[in-house]
């Protein structure tokens, strides 16, 4: 008796799983002219949780910190100081397969670890918090386990109270969605 072939049966496409999320990153931090002269790029590392609210909206919170050398004319040198920020942020973004694109941004608060950059005037006397405001964009590849991504993301950011200092983020990050969705 001849044999009847088994039809083939594809498996659907697998897509991105949304529902509460937390990414790690690991990028590098550089301050734009006027501070980058007192200021050297630095290694940041960072952390976002969240919620998918729809597939293209999230809304979370972050926290990075970075470690810079304080190049400041001297006295003092050899000086290390650490930028800490933390908010509230929205992300924005569309799929296209496994590739997806976003742009970001949000609020929060800024700290910094030491007064050494009171020499130049990027800091008050005793004046170690601010307020911040970022903004950027990003790309995100989704892996074949539809719960774990990986992207680069770009942020600039402004905190006014520290002379109007202007940065730029870049990290690398690994995203996992706890959900089924």
């Amino acid at each position: 008796m001849p044999s009847v072939a088994e039809p083939v049966v594809e498996a659907p496409p697998r897509t991105a799983s949304t529902g509460f999320f937390a990414e790690g990153g690991l990028g590098a931090t550089a301050f734009l002219p006027k501070t980058s002269k007192d200021a050297a790029v630095g290694p940041e590392i960072s952390l976002r949780i969240g919620r998918d609210i729809f597939s293209f909206l999230s809304l979370g919170i972050y926290a990075a910190a970075s470690t810079h050398e304080a190049t400041t004319p001297p006295p003092p040198t050899g000086q290390f100081f650490q930028l800490y920020r933390g908010g509230l942020d929205g992300r924005l973004g569309g799929r296209f397969e496994r590739i997806a694109l976003f742009l970001e941004g949000g609020a929060g608060i800024a700290m910094i670890s030491s007064n050494v950059l009171e020499a130049v005037k990027i800091t008050d006397p005793g004046e170690r918090f601010s307020i911040t405001f970022h903004g950027g964009a990003g790309i995100e590849y989704q892996l074949e386990n539809r719960h774990y991504a990986v992207g680069l993301g770009v942020d600039a950011f402004l905190i006014p109270q520290f002379a109007n200092v202007k940065a730029i983020d870049s990290r690398l990050y690994l995203r996992y969605t706890y959900g089924g969705g």
